[in-house]
């Protein structure tokens, strides 16, 4: 029989949440796993960021009251950082360290007992992984949704790790689409549960803090996300979150945008300049963005502004802002189409200035790798895994940067390593991309 299991007063719904207490990080399951798929939603994983906890509450609450016996599948309510969730500081976000930008190979390797964020890290993804497992025995799949909101006002949006799989759950959310931020800062949780674990893994941002519309918004993208997994049909529900996320997005809900740029904060005093919001056009080296350390922070290249960091509690690394650029829908198209042709792949692999490395790696040298990023290496399902700041220019300069690259590589003739074959990974000439692992 389908089980239904929900931990009551865990959180408080509306403004205000901040002032309960979360006793569990396991707040409530709903459905049966052996019956289809399992969507595991995580809210949060920075301390002030309860809403999407606050949203899952509400969609466990239903499905108990309206939905039980109907579940294709089950839904799982997890909370990210409890030691954050529960600090006496309502506004803060992590304690040691932004539990969002922590979740990297190496950082795994260090003891729980390193920082209040590594114990909360260990302890989160081995409740994963053992959730995981439950769904391999009953052969079915297990997605992850990971629920955030903003300092500053925004609409809501979704990010993802450009995968095909992915891009079928993402794309059914009917508001602006980010691809690329798992390249720009390391250690997310959606990278680390796909590259870990193997999972679909999405993230959605669903307005400011404070906003209590923020909650409307998690709570109509989790519905969405059970339908996409099989686990509980739209028509079941006598609202419209699609319709409602539709509304909320503005007309932009079919956009497209590729993350350019991130900004970090190297200095305490860090501040976002009045006018500039999400979304705000911005010039390179004319616009503007943001004052630290005295100076003017400007962007450096064209483009929008996207998440302009505006906390209570700033940090020296945090991310000051980030600047997008919107792709067309060819574009995504066109990738959808070309990315499983193995003729494409073995074309890369053979370019000059082009390496094969282990585990579907490449090395590509770093001049021709920065003009061939997004129109070649996106557009093909490459991710980059090692990259420096330089950029391959803009229009025409690009084209002939690229040629520059090209024959440069191509004169030069093959590079050998110290074992005699292609070049050492550590050669900071090279950029490393990779084949993301769900479309491999």
């Amino acid at each position: 029989m389908p089980m239904t299991e929900t931990k009551t007063n865990c959180v408080e719904d509306g403004a205000g949440a901040q002032a309960v207490r979360f006793p569990d990080r396991d707040l409530g399951r709903a459905g049966d796993a052996a019956r289809g798929a399992t969507l595991v939603v995580i809210g949060g994983v920075h301390g002030n960021e309860p809403a999407g906890l606050i949203a899952g509450q509400r969609v466990l609450d239903r499905i108990a009251r309206e939905h039980d016996e109907d579940l294709q599948g089950q839904v799982v309510l997890l909370a990210g950082n409890l030691a954050a969730l529960n600090h006496a500081d309502a506004d803060i976000r992590y304690v040691d360290h932004d539990l969002n930008r922590l979740c990297t190979d190496d950082r795994f390797a260090e003891p729980s007992s390193t920082t209040v964020e590594h114990q909360q890290m260990h302890e989160l993804f081995e409740l994963l992984g053992s959730i995981h497992e439950s769904c391999k025995l009953s052969n079915q799949r297990m997605i992850v949704l990971d629920l955030h909101t903003t300092s500053a006002p925004s609409k809501p949006v979704v990010a993802f790790e450009d995968s095909l799989p992915a891009r079928k759950h993402a794309m059914r959310m009917p508001c602006p689409k980010y691809l690329g931020i798992e390249e720009e800062v390391q250690g997310l949780v959606i990278d680390a549960v796909t590259r870990r674990l193997g999972c679909v893994s999405y993230l959605i941002e669903g307005g400011q803090h404070e906003d209590p519309v923020s909650v409307d918004v998690h709570e109509a993208a989790i519905w969405i996300a059970m339908d996409t997994a099989g686990i509980l049909p739209l028509s079941s529900l006598d609202a419209d979150p699609i319709g409602f996320l539709r509304s909320m997005s503005k007309g932009r809900g079919d956009t497209v945008f590729d993350v350019r740029h991130r900004e970090p904060i190297r200095d305490a005093d860090f501040a976002i300049l009045d006018g500039i919001e999400s979304g705000t056009r911005v010039h390179a080296d004319k616009t503007v963005i943001a004052m630290q350390g005295g100076m003017e922070v400007h962007s450096p290249i064209h483009g929008s502004v996207f998440l302009p960091n505006m906390q209570t509690h700033k940090r020296i690394g945090d991310d000051g802002f980030f600047i997008v650029r919107q792709i067309s829908a060819g574009w995504v198209n066109l990738s959808a189409r070309l990315r499983n042709a193995d003729w494409v792949h073995h074309v890369i692999g053979v370019m000059p200035g082009v390496y094969h490395a282990q585990d579907s790696m490449l090395l590509v040298d770093a001049d021709l790798a920065c003009v061939l990023r997004r129109q070649v290496f996106h557009l093909f399902g490459y991710r980059l895994v090692r990259h420096d700041e330089r950029q391959g220019g803009e229009g025409f300069e690009r084209f002939l940067n690229g040629l520059k690259a090209f024959f440069k590589a191509l004169g030069r003739g093959p590079i050998r390593g110290a074992d005699g074959k292609g070049p050492d990974a550590e050669d900071e000439r090279f950029w490393i991309v990779q084949r993301r692992r769900l479309d491999r």
